[in-house]
């Protein structure tokens, strides 16, 4: 009998029928090209040799670096500081993930952590891995410095004003074209039609369209239903009413989970990073067939819920709250589209109705 030994640090991939196991602190292939069931697959992890290959690869346990270390540091943070706690459980796999490439510097002393040494650790993880993971571990940094300069473990943190890697797309996540809405929808499948119901016209962040329930979706005197739930991102409590439309799409759904968005077989998606690998995939498809415009993306819906809100009217203070953004610079982010586009009728003018002409 082969007991099973729980492995931990190992991202395993399937590819074309086999499996693919790394470490995952260093990219380090463990095993490559296994072909079998996943049960197979952990058998064979639970050998002799590749326990023995296994721990050859273990981290070293962050309880045993010095005090005042960053190894020390990250223990501390990880285990007992309580707004990593909070987290949700992707942002803390991103982090882990971050302090895990950054093992070789755990002996490293705090007071030794400069911003031009933090930038040599950026620009080295930039070739090592990618801009974006890069800018990831350094919030990630930046996240725990902060914790610890208030609870007197640092004296300050090196880790702020250091620049992104990777240099932003200010088109990206770019507003929904009409007809761009229409083919979407009507090719969506059912639980992708949800997500792109509640994205449009309650404006949530996939955070938050992963673990909407039923139970937000509530009564109310005014709009007649509307939406109240607490938001992991900021810890902000909002408020929303429910479009009609929205309404009697919901109204008409058969509920199968105590989740509102739900996978084909009616289970709820597993975190934010499933739902959105699933949603991109699929919009995906439909760019390379042609349907939808270049860089359509789910975050892309929400600017499109503000920009609606902005050419009705909404000032960005009010775009803002709809948002469920306590700072209303969030609204004019959002929807500086519109007003470009507002300052080009302006200069334009309105066109001219033609005279009817008499028969």
């Amino acid at each position: 009998m082969v007991v099973r030994v729980k492995l931990h640090g190992l991202k395993i991939s399937p590819s074309r029928g086999k499996y693919y196991v790394y470490v995952r602190a260093t990219g380090e292939v463990l095993i490559k090209g296994f072909a079998g069931s996943k049960d197979d697959l952990h058998k064979r992890l639970a050998m002799p040799d590749m326990l023995g290959a296994y721990n050859i690869r273990r981290k070293r346990d962050p309880k045993s670096y010095p005090e005042r270390t960053l190894g020390w540091l990250v223990h501390w943070y990880t285990t007992e500081c309580p707004e990593f706690l909070r987290l949700s459980e992707t942002t803390k796999e991103q982090y882990k993930e971050g302090y895990d490439y950054l093992e070789d510097e755990f002996d490293c002393p705090l007071d030794a952590i400069t911003q031009p040494t933090l930038y040599e650790v950026r620009d080295r993880c930039v070739q090592d891995k990618w801009p974006t993971f890069a800018d990831k571990m350094m919030t990630a940094l930046s996240s725990m410095f902060t914790r610890a300069v208030k609870r007197g473990k640092m004296n300050g943190n090196p880790a702020i004003g250091v620049e992104k890697a990777r240099k932003p797309n200010k088109n990206a996540n770019r507003e929904w074209r009409p007809e761009e809405w229409t083919t979407a929808i009507q090719l969506a499948p059912p639980k992708f039609k949800v997500i792109c119901m509640l994205a449009r016209y309650i404006g949530y962040r996939s955070q938050s369209l992963a673990i909407i329930q039923w139970s937000h979706y509530q009564p109310d005197p005014i709009y007649v239903k509307c939406f109240r739930m607490n938001h992991k991102k900021n810890d902000e409590s909002s408020w929303v009413p429910a479009r009609p439309e929205l309404q009697e799409f919901l109204d008409g759904l058969i509920r199968t989970s105590t989740h509102i968005a739900t996978k084909h077989n009616g289970a709820s998606w597993r975190d934010e990073e499933q739902l959105q690998k699933a949603f991109s995939n699929w919009l995906s498809a439909l760019e390379k067939k042609g349907l939808v415009g270049a860089g359509l993306t789910l975050h892309g819906l929400r600017v499109t819920y503000a920009a609606a809100l902005k050419r009705d009217g909404a000032n960005n203070s009010g775009v803002a709250a709809a948002l469920g953004d306590r700072d209303e610079r969030m609204g004019a982010h959002y929807t500086r589209h519109v007003e470009n586009e507002a300052k080009v009728v302006m200069a334009f003018g309105k066109p001219k109705k033609k005279a009817k002409t008499r028969k």
